[in-house]
């Protein structure tokens, strides 16, 4: 039962006994007062009955006026239950005050948390607080101010994240990886610095270790780190040079989905439908990437990799004229591609004309020459 109701109960039920003790009181004041009169002396069994302190032995007897002395019993008594409901209802309040702020403390509300939940919030209700558990029900006063929150201090973003992009950018895969590895044993949990340990292992051709990194990353949501919804295309290759086309496809074409003018994995779809022997649609991704590069500087590789690959869709099509263009133009923007040269020395042996056919051979093993000396010594 609450306090409160117990408190209401207890001077209900002490007001009718006190008015029937006044009743009582009353009778006996009229009997007194038609034997005695208004005056009469104080007697013992009357000071007992009344608690008034009777005579001392052998001083003068006094009186006392019967009804007023009643009526002051009967102000004491009521005076008193009213004194006893006052002290309950105070501990009643105090009980609950106390009672709600322990509720508060055991169920803390953040500081950043309104007071009230949003009139549109799923679940809200009309009670104050209804949408945080533990909070008391009752609104705090008008005149209670607030604190803001203070704000957290933003951590240093840590400088590794620089080093193991600057390695990369520049080729050197086995040290972008021991950088990479020691931010994962570090922070296992960290799924930005497991996608760039996964990238470096692609990188270096190990697509088996990478590939676990990979798609762990490819299914954190797309702001978990700054390089979440590039991850998908990464796990593309990785896919494809494990020989899972159809996985492959699946993360090329979700990412296609989202960045619909990302000219490398246009290419990569490219190559899946030609290994597919989709030909038709092989072309149209490799047209779409060669637009999309278009007269970029800096891509002329880029651009000679997706003509030798258009020329090959040509060159099964039986598009010999196509092909040794586009084969030619692949050539002159990157000289040192060899299969350029050996697909264009198959197209002019098809098209009759051996003596150029047999320049462009001619040109791939002196290419191939010079690229074996210029290798660096292990």
């Amino acid at each position: 039962m609450c306090l409160s109701n117990v408190t209401t109960t207890c001077v209900q039920d002490m007001t009718p006994r006190a008015d029937h003790h006044a009743a009582n009181d009353e009778r006996r004041a009229q009997k007194q007062y038609a034997r005695f009169g208004a005056l009469e002396p104080i007697n013992s069994q009357f000071c007992q009955h009344h608690n008034v302190t009777p005579d001392p032995p052998g001083a003068t007897r006094r009186s006392v006026n019967i009804p007023i002395l009643l009526r002051m019993q009967e102000l004491r008594t009521q005076w008193t239950v009213l004194a006893g409901g006052a002290i309950i209802g105070l501990g009643t309040l105090l009980f609950d005050q106390v009672q709600g702020a322990s509720a508060g403390i055991a169920n803390p509300t953040p500081a950043t948390t309104p007071t009230r939940a949003p009139a549109n919030a799923p679940g809200a209700s009309e009670a104050p607080g209804a949408g945080f558990p533990g909070a008391p029900t009752i609104d705090p006063p008008a005149s209670t101010s607030i604190r803001p929150p203070t704000p957290a201090t933003a951590a240093a973003p840590d400088p590794r994240w620089e080093v193991v992009r600057k390695l990369l950018r520049s080729a050197q895969y086995p040290s972008a990886e021991a950088v990479a590895r020691s931010m994962v044993n570090e922070r296992p949990d960290d799924l930005r610095a497991g996608f760039y340990l996964g990238l470096a292992l692609h990188k270096e051709k190990r697509h088996g270790e990478a590939l676990a990194y990979l798609e762990r990353a490819s299914a954190a949501p797309v702001d978990s780190f700054p390089e979440a919804a590039h991850a998908v295309h990464y796990l593309g290759w990785c896919r494809y040079y494990l020989g899972d086309l159809p996985g492959a496809r699946i993360a090329f074409t979700t990412h296609a989905n989202a960045f619909p003018n990302y000219d490398d994995t246009q290419f990569a779809l490219g190559l899946i439908a030609y290994e597919e022997d989709r030909v038709i649609d092989s072309e149209a991704y490799f047209r779409r990437a060669l637009q999309l590069l278009g007269e970029q500087q800096g891509a002329a590789r880029e651009r000679a990799k997706n003509l030798a690959r258009l020329g090959d869709v040509l060159l099964r099509q039986d598009r010999l004229p196509e092909a040794e263009q586009c084969y030619r133009q692949a050539v002159e923007l990157f000289e040192t591609h060899g299969e350029a040269w050996s697909k264009l020395a198959r197209v002019l042996d098809r098209l009759g004309r051996a003596s150029d056919a047999a320049n462009a051979r001619a040109r791939q093993a002196e290419i191939k020459a010079r690229t074996e000396t210029e290798k660096p010594s292990p």
